[in-house]
C-alpha cells in the first residue's frame, strides 16, 4: 500500500515522468528494502512491461477528475498507513525482510 501511495504521488507531482520512472522511484522508496536480489531483479524486468502513463491514467480515471481523486486517496489513506506502521513497530514486526 505504501508503494501505491508513493506511485500516485509521483504521478501527480511528476507529470513528465514515464510510468516506468514513477514506478521505479516508488519501488525504491517503499519496497526495495524488503526484497532480496531475486525480487528486486524481477521488478526491474517487470518494469519493461509497464503500461503507457497516459493509458494507465485513462484506465484508472474513468469519467471523474483523476488528479483530485488521487490526491484525495493519498491524503485519506496515508494516515491509516502510518497507524499501521506504528502498530507493527509496537509489536516488533516492522523490520521483517523477505528471505
Amino acid at each position: 500500500m505504501d508503494f501505491l501511495v508513493a506511485l500516485f504521488r509521483n504521478l501527480i507531482e511528476h507529470k513528465d515522468w514515464p510510468m516506468s520512472q514513477a514506478c521505479t522511484d516508488s519501488y525504491n522508496k517503499t519496497l526495495k528494502k524488503w526484497h532480496g536480489w531475486l525480487a528486486s531483479s524481477s521488478f526491474t524486468v517487470v518494469m519493461k512491461l509497464a503500461p503507457d502513463r497516459k493509458k494507465f491514467m485513462e484506465v484508472i480515471g474513468g469519467t471523474g477528475n483523476i488528479n483530485a481523486d488521487i490526491e484525495k486517496f493519498c491524503t485519506t489513506f496515508s494516515p491509516l498507513l502510518e497507524e499501521n506502521h506504528k502498530f507493527l513497530a509496537r509489536l516488533g514486526l516492522d523490520d521483517m525482510k523477505a528471505s
